[in-house]
């Protein structure tokens, strides 16, 4: 195994250590203390969650379907938990921490590679739509001295990535790979989407993965917008899921039901209200009201889950990471989750 794939399996290792030590105790979720039913809104009575998510311009129809009463709706009231670290993230759904949890095709993956039975409950924006907007989603982006005009270029160059395990570093690869590039050849550097405009205009980094809102920062600092992994990689797939424990939908699965629903309208919601949504991403995220209105997400696609991202995700694993185990895709994902599903 070359260097580049023992680094990305051995990090895959470590969040498996890291999940299966966190399954060793806990006190169980919120909603274990307020019963396996969602709460009826009408009565006044919401069932408390814990969301566990990285914040982005693609949480903006969670955001709003909090701010606008859709999960309150659906007799929930969810306590979002900012975490950047997605193997954190993971863990903690898996321990009862939190419970639902932000994560990728490829963290559920390893997850379950790792005998810790993480299921996909629902979409974050939807499945990835070929984007018109070129801001839409994330991006591929070229600095601006770097002689990238290309994925064919970027042998031998630095690419910032959110993380050496990620979604996007498998994408970015297959593209560079589909080029006739060895994508064993790129110097990853592991970075925060928020620091990787400065860093392309320095000319730290050759190139990046970037996730909007920082795609137009990016752009705005020089840089170019040379591919988009997520789309070209994944088409009508989702990748960006909610997740919860096996466990947690065993003992809780009325309250799964009606986080899934409530997912996929206020997802619908934010489509129809997406000036509205944009607005949310100031105090959520921090950022400028200027810089919400330039952010995008996955607008009008599919609000479901579907089995093909974690299929295209576990062949890339197979061929770049080294992955030998075949898991069963269909057993990763909560049925109701499913368009048309038992729900």
């Amino acid at each position: 195994m070359s260097s580049k794939k023992s680094l990305l399996a051995g990090a895959f290792l470590a969040a498996g250590t890291l999940l299966l030590s966190a399954c060793g105790g806990s006190d169980g979720g919120s909603a274990a203390s307020s019963g396996s039913s969602a709460g009826d809104s009408g009565s006044g009575e919401l069932t408390q969650i814990t969301l566990a998510t990285n914040p982005s311009a693609q949480s903006a129809p969670l955001f709003l379907g909090i701010q606008d009463g859709i999960y309150a709706k659906h007799g929930l009231e969810v306590e979002v938990v900012p975490q950047t670290d997605v193997a954190a993230i993971i863990s903690g759904v898996a321990s009862g921490q939190y419970d639902f949890g932000f994560a990728t095709v490829v963290h559920v993956i390893n997850a379950n590679l790792n005998d810790i039975p993480i299921r996909a409950v629902g979409t974050v924006e939807g499945q990835q739509k070929p984007a018109e907007d070129p801001e839409e989603g994330n991006a591929l982006v070229a600095g601006p001295d770097s002689g990238i005009t290309s994925a064919a270029d970027l042998g031998g160059k630095t690419l910032g990535v959110i993380g050496l395990s990620s979604l996007n570093t498998l994408a970015a690869w297959d593209m560079a790979a589909n080029a006739g590039v060895d994508p064993t050849s790129i110097n990853l550097i592991q970075l925060p989407f928020g620091q990787m405009p400065a860093a392309l205009a320095a000319g730290d980094i050759d190139a990046a993965v970037v996730q909007a809102p920082f795609i137009a920062e990016a752009v705005t600092s020089g840089a170019t917008i040379i591919g988009k992994p997520n789309v070209e990689t994944f088409p009508d797939m989702a990748v960006g899921l909610y997740t919860t424990s096996q466990s947690y939908i065993d003992g809780n699965e009325a309250i799964v039901k009606a986080f899934a629903e409530a997912t996929v309208e206020a997802q619908e919601y934010a489509t129809a209200n997406v000036d509205k949504a944009k607005a949310t991403l100031v105090e959520n995220l921090g950022i400028t009201e200027e810089a919400a209105q330039a952010a995008k997400w996955n607008t009008g696609s599919n609000p479901y889950v579907n089995v093909e991202g974690f299929a295209t995700a576990q062949e890339l694993l197979m061929k770049y990471a080294g992955q030998t185990d075949e898991l069963d895709v269909n057993e990763l994902v909560w049925p109701g989750a499913l368009e048309g599903g038992d729900q």
